[in-house]
């Protein structure tokens, strides 16, 4: 009677910190983070000036007829030459913050919006939104610089739709596994 009377006690406590709605939570070795729906992943090789990276991403595309306020939710985790940049390396902040900005704005063509100072714990990092395709919609942005690895979280929407609660839900998920 007591294993049972624990298991129903651990049940309902575990129970308790469960999702109420069917949000997948995806977890990394790296980091975990809630998506509308289980998202696909990729990896992608890239030449860069400061040698190859690879391009870890996670993305939900919101397909046709499914009723969400936005299109797309997207991490990608790239991890730079220690001796490039990490978060360790004040001086180096802003200008690397300042080209990931400008290099996320010109590969879509669009024009940066707003652009925040934020930071996850004692990492730093910024929260940008860029207009895409010329007021139709928008790209919300929050990156992150974790000793080498820059995390990137992005979400595309209307613009008419672009304070929603999904996009907040979506970023304000995002937590470092230790």
């Amino acid at each position: 009677m007591k294993v049972l009377i624990s298991f129903l006690l651990l049940s309902v406590i575990v129970s308790s910190f469960k999702e109420t709605d069917d949000w997948f939570l995806l977890q990394t070795k790296s980091f975990k983070i809630l998506f509308p729906k289980k998202p696909t992943s990729d990896t992608k090789n890239i030449d860069s000036h400061v040698g190859k990276l690879v391009l870890n991403l996670n993305y939900y595309e919101v397909p046709e007829g499914v009723s969400d306020d936005n299109h797309l939710y997207m991490t990608n985790e790239t991890s730079y030459p220690d001796s490039v940049i990490n978060s360790d390396k004040k001086e180096l902040l802003d200008a690397f913050f300042k080209n990931s900005i400008a290099g996320s704005v010109n590969n879509v063509h669009g024009k940066l919006l707003s652009e925040k100072v934020i930071g996850l714990g004692k990492y730093p990092g910024r929260e940008v939104r860029i207009d895409f395709r010329d007021g139709m919609a928008v790209i919300k942005v929050r990156m992150y610089l974790v000793r080498n690895t820059l995390f990137l979280l992005q979400t595309i929407t209307e613009t008419g739709k672009q304070y929603n609660k999904s996009i907040d839900k979506f970023m304000d998920s995002f937590q470092l596994v230790h």
